[in-house]
């Protein structure tokens, strides 16, 4: 299966701060993966995002609030 989208995933603490915590995917059967993506090279799930993004493609950031 591949992507069709990746976007940043935000979460807002008891303190009302957002922050960038995960990535949501978006895959070519319409189906959505939010993870916790550590950002480390030995992360599978990471280097499938960079790869990705190597390609050509954008991750969508929406301002978070999610």
């Amino acid at each position: 299966m591949e992507i069709s989208n990746i976007q940043y995933w935000y979460t807002t603490d008891y303190e009302g701060t957002t922050t960038r915590t995960h990535y949501e995917i978006i895959w070519s059967n319409g189906d959505k993966s939010t993870i916790l993506i550590q950002n480390a090279e030995s992360n599978r799930h990471y280097e499938l995002i960079q790869e990705w993004v190597a390609e050509g493609n954008t991750i969508t950031d929406n301002g978070g609030g999610e």
